[in-house]
């Protein structure tokens, strides 16, 4: 009786050793430049006359590092028609349940530990599709990013 009880123990351990190795493989590596071009909307401001704004931008994310379903990198995104870029660092995390979902947060440089967005995700046929929402600003958008081929 004990030999089986031994017997089904390991069997169980090893259920739950291959499960978790299947989970770490469907983890994907984003590491990487991923860019994507979006349309902008943001809460009025002092410039806009109580109206809403909306603008053309760019969005380009780096994840530099990258263990296991965590990663860290940087954010930098643009208005189409401007040279200056707004810099900013990302955390995130790929959901372990393997459906690709994706959560991010972003700060912005120089703003120690302020966090400026939150970022809702999904990695689905290459490419990630992004929701950005501003903590501070009101901006909101959705862009859907793809891999630039370097890592």
């Amino acid at each position: 009786m004990t030999g089986i009880k031994t017997l089904s123990a390991a069997a169980l351990a090893s259920t739950f050793a291959f499960a978790a190795m299947a989970t770490a493989d469907n983890t994907p590596d984003l590491r990487g430049v991923w860019s994507g071009t979006h349309t902008v909307a943001a809460l009025p401001n002092e410039n806009s006359d109580g109206a809403p704004r909306f603008n053309q931008s760019e969005w380009v994310l780096e994840i530099k590092e990258q263990q296991d379903n965590v990663f860290w990198g940087t954010s930098k995104w643009s208005r189409t028609s401007s040279d200056r870029w707004n810099e900013g660092q990302v955390t995130g995390t790929i959901s372990r349940d393997g459906t690709g979902s994706i959560a991010m947060v972003e700060s912005r440089v120089g703003e120690d530990r302020k966090v400026n967005g939150l970022i809702d995700a999904t990695f689905e046929d290459g490419k990630i599709f992004a929701d950005f929402r501003s903590l501070r600003s009101g901006i909101t958008y959705s862009t859907v990013l793809e891999n630039d081929g370097i890592s």
